[in-house]
């Protein structure tokens, strides 16, 4: 036999019983909409973790080095009006002229002299030399010399003489050796001048030590969560 059934079930019709399971779907759906975690999100998080970093000591250390240092010095400097610079100079003199004889001795052989006339225009006396290269008649060259002294503003001539005869009368040249006297322009100076010198010291120089060192550190990392529907429309 069908057992019937009693009370406020029993007395709701096929549409009213659709309408109760729909609206206990529709509170379910709700339900699970609202508070059941079925989303997953992601989200930052701060992690530790440790590595290896490099860290540069400094060392010091002393060395013996070489540098150049100028050092002074002084010395004498000779200054001059004119060139060539001397502390004494010729006495100033003129040659007037010069010439060459050959003549024969008593006894008959043939001789020669050379003679130079000079003229002392200076305010001082003093003796001249001469010396003579003549060349003879057999072409053989040689030296004669002669001094003579000249007073001041005085003309005098020097002559030199030889046992053979002259090639010809102006086979001969000559150079002049004069008095000396101070060069007035002449003068001397001290000077202060500077030279490298090579010296040591003792110089600080620093080097650099790596030494790895163990740390913790953070990061930011991903992770993930479940959240609700409702909670991803309104928050993410």
């Amino acid at each position: 036999m069908e057992k019937k059934l009693t009370g406020r079930w029993g007395k709701l019709s096929a549409e009213g019983k659709a309408l109760v399971i729909v609206v206990v779907v529709v509170v379910v759906a709700l339900l699970v909409f609202s508070f059941v975690p079925i989303m997953r999100v992601p989200y930052e998080i701060e992690e530790s973790y440790q590595t290896t970093e490099t860290y540069y000591v400094q060392d010091s250390y002393v060395v013996e080095e070489a540098y150049v240092v100028l050092e002074p010095y002084t010395e004498i400097e000779i200054y001059c009006d004119f060139e060539p610079c001397a502390e004494y100079i010729p006495i100033d003199y003129e040659i007037v002229s010069g010439r060459g004889v050959n003549y024969f001795e008593f006894d008959g052989s043939p001789v020669c002299l050379v003679e130079l006339t000079i003229v002392n225009m200076d305010n001082i006396g003093g003796e001249f030399t001469v010396e003579f290269l003549i060349t003879l008649h057999n072409n053989l060259t040689t030296t004669i010399s002669a001094s003579k002294y000249i007073e001041a503003g005085s003309t005098r001539t020097v002559t030199a003489y030889y046992g053979e005869p002259l090639k010809t009368l102006y086979s001969f040249s000559y150079s002049v050796s004069a008095p000396q006297k101070p060069d007035p322009s002449y003068r001397e100076e001290e000077v202060t001048r500077y030279r490298e010198v090579i010296e040591y010291g003792e110089v600080t120089k620093y080097e650099y030590t790596p030494v790895e060192v163990t740390v913790l550190k953070t990061r930011t990392a991903t992770d993930y969560k479940r959240v609700s529907v409702l909670s991803y429309l309104l928050d993410y």
